[in-house]
């Protein structure tokens, strides 16, 4: 049962993903049919309309009277109609064709421009006429279809019906010299077939009074009758013999694995009385299967009175057979042995009952085919004596009737082809055919789209469903998040727009959860931070570094919102725009970018630089302080000192806290507060020692509840591996069809290579909100089960 469910899951996996593949190309298979339908409608406008109109003929050849002169009529029928049909294709028919239409329709046919001194206009159209003509018969039928073909509906009706008329005509004048002696051939027959007929009737007369046999057909018929009745019983028997015998196997099969040699087969019985019942049985039988044969119905007293003697037998040999077998150690009569011994004895009467039937009716067959041999010489003199009289008759009357047919198709000049249906007036020509063309342009569009659209899935080594990034990274897709469209955000468009606010559109879409906070976009970040909060229960992760694979891929975007959301909750938050290669956070919350992280970093490193400037002037004197004076620059102080000098950062905590306040900035959001990146130069992520970044946000974990990190790509610069690997947690964010796996594998052991807690993967830009609901149902079951798991433990 669990194989067949994961099979399902399966077929229904593979269904969607062929789903979201065309969902993803979809542009290219609308350009496929949106040219492939440009094209055919291309061609259905140059095209010149060809108009087709049918008329319909009937060939009623049984009317002549020279059928009876052609007694292979019947197997030359089909060949005729063809030989028909190529006459009415015949270049003699066009010529004759273009004789007879009037010279309005002629000039109808376009002429080709350059002709040389041998064009003749009546061969030229009737080539045009000829090769538009086309006919078909109607199956199992002496009715020919004609089509014409022409350039304007009035002159394919014309031609069409001209064409029945030419073709009359040409019949006509066939069918007059077959009958023009047709009548003296007949005449000169029917004397010979009269005197034919007068001997057979004769002999005919004479078998009957010497022979007296006058129905003897329908005595063979009857026993013929018979014996096939008797023959399907007798097989139905032999059918139900073979089953039951397969079945008495099994069973004696069963019961030697349960005890051998426990019951006794029926036919091994020697009980005096069971070989009694065993013969009436048999002599019941046959008296039964020889009264059904005879057609006494199944209501008929004596049916019935056999069928009860028959049932009450089987009954009486049953229970002596019990007895019998139980007077061989028979065992509980509730037992599994038990019921295989009852069904076994059962099979063995049924088993004699049809032997009994078999051998009956077997006597029956034989003995209607003992009264058959006595027929068949008398039955085929008979049949002999019948069918020539009745031959000579038949011809006979057949010459009477020709002979008055002929007279009057000789008077008459008749000829055999009869039009059904005048050719009418075609309502829409038939070629260009522009529905067909656009049918068969959509669909090889689609076609050639889809093909096309599978060919660039193929080649595309980009990411674009949460499975394809799970089974690339093995890593946990933490969120999906969704395209942000225009159309999610009207209230707060308009708002914006009232309030003058330059560039309305990328505001609200970068703060989605704050001016949309009710939409499935906005509910895709809650949903992220949740996982983030389940993604490892027992472990508390307060500073949450967020880096991508490449620029441009939403990272800021998802801070920002993540930010938002957890500060909506009620929980003290701070975003940090690390990202010292393109900082957008400033921009953003609309706040002052002057003094931002750098600044703080470098702020602190001066006081560090200070406090082991002082310590070495105690321990070494003022030479060192006269060296590095010179210089003037804290960074010519080795970054080993001050990343190996912890205790200096907590010596002067309180000092340095105090500088924290002018770097920490409110935003317009409750419980909200940023610190920007600060002033950048030009070794910015080289100047930042790991040690004073960790020592600054361990001290600002103690006062705020959360800390959402915006840092650079993980490959772009050093700052973010060096962010990430003192961070208590990292996602990597990844763009759906941009980020392409190679990429990613390449960030994730970054990461790894820096001992980096990566916490999993966020999907951001897919394509459609049924890949982000898909992805819901997907990770609530395996949330539920860790929540499950961990409650548990």
């Amino acid at each position: 049962m669990n194989a067949l469910n994961d099979k399902k899951n399966i077929d229904q996996f593979d269904f969607d993903k062929l789903k979201r593949i065309l969902a993803r190309r979809k542009w290219i298979i609308i350009f496929c049919v949106v040219a492939m339908l440009t094209l055919v409608t291309i061609y259905n406008e140059t095209q010149t309309p060809m108009y087709r109109a049918q008329t319909t003929i009937i060939f009623e050849e049984q009317q002549s009277p020279t059928a009876l002169f052609n007694p292979f009529r019947n197997a030359l029928t089909s060949s005729f109609i063809t030989n028909q049909i190529e006459e009415l294709k015949s270049w003699s028919l066009a010529e004759e064709v273009v004789a007879a239409l009037p010279p309005g329709i002629l000039n109808t046919f376009p002429l080709p421009k350059n002709r040389d001194k041998t064009f003749n206009r009546n061969d030229y159209i009737a080539y045009q006429i000829q090769q538009g003509i086309s006919a078909s018969t109607v199956p199992n039928s002496e009715i020919i279809k004609i089509s014409a073909q022409a350039y304007s509906s009035i002159a394919a009706k014309v031609i069409a019906n001209t064409i029945a008329d030419v073709f009359q005509k040409r019949n006509l004048e066939v069918k007059k010299e077959e009958t023009s002696n047709v009548r003296q051939i007949i005449e000169d027959q029917l004397e010979t077939f009269k005197n034919q007929l007068d001997s057979a009737e004769y002999a005919l007369k004479q078998f009957k009074e010497q022979s007296r046999i006058t129905v003897i057909d329908k005595e063979a018929e009857e026993i013929y009758k018979r014996i096939t009745e008797a023959e399907i019983i007798y097989n139905q028997t032999i059918a139900n013999l073979g089953a039951a015998r397969k079945r008495l196997d099994f069973i004696q099969q069963k019961l030697k694995q349960e005890r051998q040699d426990l019951v006794p087969a029926i036919t091994q019985i020697t009980s005096p009385w069971a070989r009694k019942l065993k013969q009436q049985l048999v002599d019941l039988q046959e008296q039964l299967t020889k009264l059904q044969l005879q057609k006494y119905p199944e209501t008929h007293p004596k049916i019935v009175e056999l069928k009860d003697q028959i049932e009450q037998t089987k009954n009486n040999l049953k229970s002596e057979s019990l007895k019998i077998a139980s007077g061989e150690n028979l065992v509980d009569p509730i037992s599994q042995i038990q019921k295989y011994m009852e069904e076994s004895i059962s099979l063995e009467i049924e088993l004699q009952t049809y032997k009994a039937q078999e051998t009956t009716l077997k006597n029956v067959i034989d003995s209607y085919k003992k009264n058959l041999n006595t027929l068949p010489y008398k039955e085929l003199q008979l049949a002999q004596l019948l069918r020539d009289k009745e031959v000579n008759e038949k011809i006979y009357t057949m010459l009477l009737h020709k002979k008055e047919e002929a007279r009057i198709a000789e008077a008459e000049k008749l000829g055999n082809i009869r039009i059904i249906d005048p050719a009418r007036f075609p309502q829409k020509p038939f070629r260009p055919q522009k529905k067909l063309l656009l049918f068969l342009g959509t669909v090889f569009g689609l076609v050639l789209g889809i093909g096309l659209a599978f060919f660039l899935e193929a080649i595309d080594d980009t990411i674009k469903s949460v499975e394809d990034a799970e089974m690339v990274t093995n890593l946990k897709v933490l969120g999906v998040i969704p395209i942000i469209k225009k159309s999610s955000f009207g209230s707060g468009m308009k708002s914006l727009k009232k309030q003058n606010t330059h560039n309305a559109y990328e505001i609200i879409s970068r703060l989605t959860t704050l001016y949309k906070p009710e939409s499935y976009e906005a509910e895709s970040f809650r949903t992220l931070r949740l996982n983030l909060q389940l993604v490892n229960p027992d472990r508390q992760h307060k500073t949450m570094l967020i880096t991508s694979v490449n620029p441009n891929e939403g990272k800021s975007f998802i801070a920002v919102n993540l930010s938002i959301v957890a500060a909506q909750l009620g929980l003290k938050t701070l975003i940090v725009d690390a990202d010292i290669q393109k900082p957008a956070l400033d921009k953003i919350f609309k706040v002052e970018a002057a003094k931002g992280l750098l600044d703080l970093a470098n702020a602190v490193k001066q006081e560090m630089y200070k406090s082991v400037t002082e310590s070495l002037i105690r321990k070494n004197g003022h030479s060192l302080m006269n060296q590095d004076s010179k210089s003037g620059d804290p960074n010519s102080v080795s970054s080993i000192e001050l990343n190996t000098t912890d205790d200096i950062f907590r010596n002067h905590l309180e000092h340095i806290k105090s500088q924290f306040k002018q770097y920490i900035q409110p935003t317009k959001i409750k419980n909200l507060e940023i610190i920007t990146c600060g002033k950048r130069h030009l070794y910015s992520s080289e100047s930042v020692a790991s040690n004073i970044l960790k020592n600054i946000f361990v001290e600002l974990e103690n006062q705020y509840d959360i800390i959402f990190i915006d840092s650079p790509p993980i490959e772009v610069t050093t700052i973010a591996r060096t962010i990430s690997a003192i961070s208590d947690g990292t996602f990597l964010v990844i763009k759906s069809n941009k980020s392409t796996k190679k990429e990613i594998l390449r960030a994730q052991k970054t990461l790894e290579y820096v001992d980096s807690n990566l916490l999993g993967l966020v999907i951001n830009h897919m394509d459609t909100k049924d890949d982000y609901t898909r992805f819901l149902s997907y990770y609530s079951q395996t949330t539920t089960i860790n929540t499950d798991t961990h409650s548990n433990n």
